[in-house]
């Protein structure tokens, strides 16, 4: 029930290691905490992905971390350290890691929403005029990680679903890896008729998460600013409605909300327990430490004696209640 590490005893990180990271300008950087592009580790569009993932970005980024993780800026408080040293004991050679078999991929950095955590001004003015990925870097990207690809996350700074070749980008990571789970969350407003529902269901994806913070349009405006949630629960509603209209299991769709001072109270959560019992989605889950202490919850914290109320329901339990062969834990590979 734990939901933040400590960071203190968590010394390093695997992510360099084991998963590759892709901004729609084709930059690689460690993970989706440098979705600000602060820490560039090479670009797609100069060298094959072979070249960049063992080359002078990866690599020294590598060594940094073994010698003293904080000489980084941005991992001195990411919540991706872990305790003990990453990589292959039997293979300490830095510049011969092997494929990863992870991907978390940004096809826009732009959002229609102006949410008050993202710092849209960071992401958007990080990608050189490149806000949407061009088709022939997505290919690259996906090409050089076939077909080991085991685990995709198909979002990072943007809405990724406002990039007119989505359904395009996920059948093709699907044909060349058949065996990747992929992953995406969306704000939940580009599903507005049949023909975007049911793109999404025949894409092939495996889990669509709904971010909405709110029962309410008045709760759920306060931190997504700009959004409709009546748009937004059509939207979903209407993919479960396709899903199940073509007797599939999947996408297996996900009602995410954070808690804030504002949405958290017992009312309110019921009421979106309601909700997703009446539409037939899948899972609700409680998400924390996404906002600054001004805006987060004052009943649901690290330590709260109210936490053991929804902890069955909280973010960091999600997998095990999927019924799906997925495990995030990035020892396994």
């Amino acid at each position: 029930m734990d939901t933040r590490i400590d960071r203190a005893q968590n010394l390093y990180c695997s992510r360099p290691w084991k998963q590759a990271t892709f901004l729609s300008d084709g930059t690689a950087v460690c993970a989706c905490i440098d979705a600000g592009r602060s820490n560039p580790l090479g670009n797609i569009r100069a060298k094959s992905f072979d070249e960049l993932w063992n080359g002078a970005g990866y690599v020294g980024l590598r060594k940094q971390i073994l010698a003293d993780i904080d000489q980084v800026p941005i991992c001195r408080a990411c919540p991706n350290r872990i305790a003990h040293r990453p990589g292959d004991p039997a293979n300490q050679d830095l510049e011969r890691i092997e494929k990863p078999k992870i991907l978390y991929l940004e096809s826009v950095a732009a959002c229609n929403l102006v949410c008050p955590g993202c710092d849209r001004l960071a992401i958007e003015g990080g990608r050189d005029g490149k806000l949407v990925m061009d088709w022939d870097v997505y290919q690259r990207i996906i090409d050089g990680l076939s077909p080991g690809l085991e685990y995709m996350e198909f979002h990072l700074g943007g809405e990724n679903f406002m990039h007119k070749q989505w359904p395009r980008m996920l059948r093709y990571a699907k044909e060349r890896n058949p065996k990747v789970f992929i992953l995406t969350s969306t704000n939940g407003h580009y599903f507005r008729n049949e023909a975007e529902r049911a793109a999404l269901v025949e894409s092939g994806i495996d889990l669509v998460i709904f971010s909405i913070d709110g029962a309410r349009q008045e709760t759920y405006e306060k931190y997504r600013v700009r959004g409709k949630i009546d748009v937004v629960l059509d939207g979903m509603r209407g993919v479960l409605d396709v899903r199940n209209r073509q007797g599939k299991k999947r996408p297996i769709v996900v009602w995410r909300y954070i808690l804030f001072h504002w949405n958290d109270t017992p009312e309110e959560m019921d009421l979106a327990r309601k909700m997703v019992r009446d539409m037939g989605v899948d899972h609700l889950s409680w998400h924390l430490n996404v906002a600054t202490d001004d805006m987060s919850s004052k009943r649901y914290y690290i330590g709260s004696p109210h936490l053991k109320e929804i902890e069955h329901e909280l973010w960091d339990t999600i997998y095990p209640r999927l019924g799906v062969e997925v495990n995030l834990d990035f020892d396994r590979y």
